[in-house]
């Protein structure tokens, strides 16, 4: 059975957090484990994450960040802690879990299927079966930057932000060891740096998309309005940043 850790990267999420669903979900599934990251937050954040540690203290970890790094930070943070633990796959899910937990087993079954691959992300696209539920404007710009994000990696990937990928454990320190540029956009930066691993024609064998069964828009982001603004400047940087790779 390969052990799986998920990151959860949390601020602020003491009023929301859905810690039953986390619990029902390790009651039926015992191959993953949870590492839930607090990244400087200023509610009771902790608290509550160290009281679900009591109740699943051999599953559940947390890892505390006396300041705030941004999701980028936070899951580097929580990757590279995770790392050299026994687990043969290490990803990480958003804590409103707007993707499904039952989507971990989705994205585990491709890794044990293609051992080539290193990576898998998961991708919000509407088809029949799916229950995909975005807010029409959101997805409307989402595509636009997603096009963009595209353009400039030179690949056909359709959802580089969708918030649940997975990667096999041997790859995770060397693209997680750098800092990244950008604390909302680094999936942004870790397909460049397939990239320049392994050169661009070969990001295919080792990166794959796998469309959602279910993903739900929760209301409470937390990326601010502005920071459409900031986020172009951002992609230009890590544009000119990796420009040369692969």
């Amino acid at each position: 059975m390969s052990l799986v850790c998920m990151i959860i990267p949390c601020y602020n999420e003491a009023n929301r957090l859905p810690a039953d669903a986390f619990i029902a979900y390790l009651n039926r599934v015992p191959s993953v484990q949870l590492c839930f990251v607090n990244d400087g937050s200023q509610d009771d954040t902790q608290a509550v994450l160290e009281r679900l540690q009591q109740q699943y203290p051999g599953r559940i970890e947390v890892l505390n960040l006396a300041t705030n790094q941004g999701k980028a930070g936070a899951v580097r943070a929580g990757m590279l802690h995770c790392s050299d633990q026994a687990f043969d796959y290490l990803g990480y899910l958003d804590a409103d879990l707007a993707t499904p937990l039952d989507a971990i087993g989705d994205l585990q079954t491709v890794l044990n299927q293609q051992p080539m691959l290193d990576l898998v992300m998961g991708s919000r696209i509407k088809f029949l079966g799916a229950d995909i539920r975005r807010d029409a404007f959101r997805h409307y710009v989402g595509r636009v930057i997603a096009t963009f994000i595209s353009n400039i990696l030179k690949l056909p990937v359709y959802d580089t932000q969708c918030g649940a990928k997975l990667f096999r454990r041997g790859v995770v320190s060397g693209l997680f060891t750098e800092p990244f540029i950008s604390p909302w956009l680094f999936d942004v930066e870790l397909l460049a740096r397939l990239i320049r691993q392994h050169g661009r024609a070969a990001v295919p064998v080792h990166a794959a998309e796998v469309p959602l069964r279910q993903w739900i828009e929760q209301s409470d982001s937390r990326i601010s309005p502005t920071y459409m603004f900031k986020m172009w400047y951002e992609l230009y940087r890590i544009h000119q940043t990796y420009r040369n790779a692969g």
